[in-house]
């Protein structure tokens, strides 16, 4: 397993396979954001698992960014999701299998295996 730091430490479990959400900047409003960090540092208090605390923040989350209420949806203009798409592909089968991937209004979903995970 891979473990190494950047701007933050990240965990890369040898074949493992990754789900990714990125977003645009100011998709969703800060003090939504604030709400639901608030929201899961309650919830990591209590008697639930990690994972369904994850799980419940995601969703909120999602729900969210669907919605697209707020912020740019430049995603929804083709010429600009093509780009993302491109981007995406140009380092699949080199550095990763990418499996599946969705581009929204304000945000991306992918899905990829990372063919050589760096070691340190």
């Amino acid at each position: 397993m891979a473990f190494y730091h950047r701007n933050l430490p990240h965990w890369q479990p040898v074949d493992a396979e990754y789900f990714v959400t990125f977003r645009l900047a100011g998709s969703l409003p800060k003090e939504a954001v604030q709400r639901l960090n608030s929201e899961q540092k309650t919830l990591e208090n209590s008697d639930l698992h990690t994972t369904i605390i994850q799980r419940r923040i995601f969703a909120k989350f999602e729900k969210l960014l669907d919605g697209s209420s707020t912020g740019p949806v430049w995603l929804k203009n083709k010429p600009i999701a093509n780009i993302v798409c491109d981007a995406l592909h140009y380092r699949d089968q080199n550095e990763y299998n990418l499996y599946a991937y969705c581009v929204m209004p304000n945000h991306v979903h992918l899905v990829f295996k990372l063919l050589n995970p760096k070691k340190n």
